[in-house]
């Protein structure tokens, strides 16, 4: 069922049955979390899909793990941030008055040399994707203005451009820290796409003890338990009626003087102890509802909602193909458990990786290369007699740029290596020592998954066969009891038996229709728990993981 069909349901649900009390119920105002919705009233008569794409909907444990996979992605993507380039630029002014007692750079002696340098620089910077080089690429320029005798342009320009790198061949090559939480937080990703998986696996079936009905939870196990519950009502109640049958007999009986006194009192025991077990069905019954409903429409219900659900679907056995090895087969590539389990083994296997290559030296390649540029006003210099003239120089800034990239142009160009070796490098030996122990547990961790699974899916194919059995040999008895007491009803009017007799038949009919519910009840949760097993369940029940994770 698509959630547009789920959503209209639910709205019905609590809209309408409303609308149609209204004029019966005193207006009241829903309190804490429900209070912006109506009452849960009336019936809502669902099928075991509906059931489950509108629990899928509603439950809030589901809402909760919907945001995980989203988050994971969210950190997987941020993890690229690191080579995300980087702009930079700075700005500084500089003013130094320098005492000097050079006469050629400060003619007169008796004051400070002055200099204003106005300077700054600007470029793009970062990392390469996993080869773990960094880059930057760098352009600088200052304004210099001096009272310095010898300086023949005032202001200088200087401008440079540049481009440097550095390549590791050891330690970072391959497996730096940024690449390393690339690769890691993927597989987070992808883990938590896969838990979430496992939290509808689980919303629709999971078998271990529940709080209130104390068997198999989930909605599934809920609903087929609510099918139960209500055909044990059903026979209860029918038993009820047959018991007050009797007794009406067996008192006209008792008036014409054909029976004892005793034989009223044993068939209105019979009426009050058949009353006291339609109670406790009943009870049993409004118990499943609550469970189911709170499941399925959790965060609507209330003290004072009065819905009941009508199962739509049967539990009549259907058609299964039972194949040990097939199922297993099937839950080794299905089962979210082991998918987990083998995307932390190829986590373990990239941290091994990372904490190795820590271990090692590091080695770098460093160089850069660029061209360097000059410009100003060119000012005449004078050395005792001598005047030099003015050099031949635009003053405009933009001139120091023109020898870039040229052939003639001021290149400036360094290349070398930067080794560094720890000595004894403790930390980095014990997280790899760490890092190749956590791998060894994530591969018997995955062992012991797949043996769990294994032993699951050999019991659920178990029970399911068991179950199979356990129905036919279920109706059987059914049949012979039924015409146990047809017999022994028709010994009564023939005053060969006794109203005692006729109930204790009645009891072992009860007993073998109960059991026949039972039977069918465990044939379809074994169902259940053969899809859970095999990692089938949502595909047979038509849930699309993709549409039931988004946010709601």
């Amino acid at each position: 069922m698509s959630r547009a069909t789920a959503t209209w349901i639910l709205a019905a649900t609590l809209l309408a049955p409303s609308a149609a009390l209204a004029q019966d119920e005193p207006a009241r105002r829903p309190q804490g979390r429900a209070a912006t919705g109506s009452l849960l009233l009336g019936e809502l008569t669902l099928s075991l899909e509906d059931a489950i794409a509108m629990g899928i909907e509603n439950n809030l444990n589901v809402e909760i793990e919907r945001h995980q996979p989203y988050i994971a992605a969210e950190q997987a993507d941020g993890a690229w941030g690191s080579y995300d380039p980087e702009l930079f630029a700075d700005l500084t002014y500089a003013s130094n008055d320098t005492p000097s007692a050079f006469s050629i750079a400060n003619p007169d002696a008796t004051s400070a040399l002055k200099e204003r340098t106005i300077g700054g620089q600007s470029g793009l910077r970062g990392l390469v994707p996993k080869l773990g080089a960094t880059y930057e690429l760098n352009y600088s320029g200052n304004s210099l203005e001096t009272d310095r005798g010898f300086q023949s342009l005032v202001p200088e320009y200087n401008t440079s451009v540049r481009l440097s790198a550095s390549f590791p061949l050891m330690r970072d090559f391959l497996w730096s820290e940024p690449w390393f939480q690339v690769k890691s937080t993927r597989i987070l990703s992808e883990e938590a796409y896969e838990r979430f998986r496992q939290v509808l696996m689980d919303t629709v079936f999971t078998v271990q003890a529940g709080a209130i009905t104390g068997t198999s939870t989930g909605i599934e196990a809920a609903y087929w338990n609510l099918v139960a519950a209500a055909e044990q009502l059903r026979v209860a109640e029918k038993s009820v009626e047959t018991a007050e049958a009797l007794l009406e007999q067996t008192q006209a009986q008792y008036e014409v003087g054909v029976v004892s006194r005793v034989e009223v009192v044993e068939s209105e025991a019979g009426v009050a102890q058949r009353e006291f077990d339609r109670i406790t069905a009943e009870n049993a019954y409004r118990r499943a509802q609550d469970v189911l409903i709170d499941l399925v429409l959790g965060p609507n219900l209330q003290a004072t909602s009065r819905l009941e659900i009508r199962p739509s679907d049967s539990p009549d056995p259907i058609p299964y193909d039972v194949d040990a090895d097939r199922a297993t087969g099937l839950a080794f590539e299905l089962r979210p458990e082991l998918v987990i389990a083998r995307r932390e083994i190829e986590r373990r296997e990239i941290q091994q990786k990372f904490a190795r290559n820590q271990r090692l030296p590091t080695l770098d390649l460093v160089g850069n290369y660029g061209y360097a540029g000059l410009s100003g006003k060119g000012v005449p210099v004078v050395s005792g007699t001598t005047v030099i003239p003015a050099p031949d120089i635009s003053r405009r800034y933009s001139s120091a740029d023109d020898d870039f990239f040229r052939d003639d142009g001021a290149k400036q160009w360094s290349a070398g290596a930067v080794l560094s070796f720890p000595l004894g490098n403790r930390r980095a030996v014990a997280d790899a020592n760490i890092a190749g122990l956590e791998l060894r547990r994530a591969r018997t961790q995955l062992r012991r998954a797949e043996q769990d699974v294994i032993l699951e899916v050999r019991d659920a194919v178990r029970n399911l066969r068991t179950a199979q059995d356990g129905i036919e040999a279920a109706e059987a008895r059914r049949r012979a009891t039924e015409e146990q007491l047809r017999a022994e009803r028709i010994r009564l009017e023939n005053g060969e038996s006794t109203p005692f007799d006729v109930l204790d038949r009645e009891e072992d009919l009860v007993e073998a229709e109960s059991q026949k519910i039972g039977a069918l009840q465990v044939y379809r949760n074994s169902l259940a728990e053969l899809d859970r097993a095999q990692g089938t369940i949502l595909r047979n029940r038509n849930i699309v993981v993709d549409q039931a994770r988004t946010l709601r």
